[in-house]
């Protein structure tokens, strides 16, 4: 029985230390916390498939010359048929003076590990910034596997 348990900590750490890297929150830069909505289109052009509301995502910095986040997007679900919600971690996409771009990254879903069925491609997006230079809002659309997925959101105060 000790070496089951033994095994099932490694297999456990071994699926921690496998995920992206931490990030930081940094004041009046793109990172925070963000509630918004994600749409997934049916790709044919005739409709949405699926929205979901409330999604928070959180935006942590990932380097140290501010170019490299994480997006962390909680308790999200991307179809009605999908029987649960997951946390799921877009690393290391860029964004620059406001301009979001990333393509082909692998996304984690928390200690389930990597999920290369759903590889983001064409991720590009903005943030708005308040005067004090503070984030106010995110839009960024991509493809997550095959489907067209956007999100709208803004900065929780």
């Amino acid at each position: 029985m000790k070496k089951i348990n033994l095994l099932f900590l490694l297999a456990t750490l071994c699926l921690v230390a496998c995920g992206p890297d931490k990030g930081v929150m940094i004041k009046q830069s793109p990172t925070g916390i963000i509630v918004g909505t994600v749409t997934v289109t049916n790709g044919d052009g005739e409709g949405i498939d699926y929205v979901r509301e409330n999604v928070e995502v959180e935006l942590t910095c990932t380097d140290s010359l501010n170019h490299f986040y994480n997006i962390l997007m909680k308790q999200v679900s991307f179809s009605s048929r999908m029987p649960v919600t997951i946390n799921m971690t877009i690393p290391t996409v860029s964004i620059v003076d406001g301009k979001i771009s990333a393509d082909s990254i692998v996304p984690y879903a928390g200690i389930l590990g990597e999920y290369p069925k759903y590889t983001i491609r064409k991720l590009n997006g903005n943030i708005s910034f308040k005067d004090d230079g503070n984030p106010s809002a995110i839009t960024f659309d991509m493809m997550c596997g095959t489907y067209p997925t956007s999100y709208i959101g803004k900065y929780s105060e």
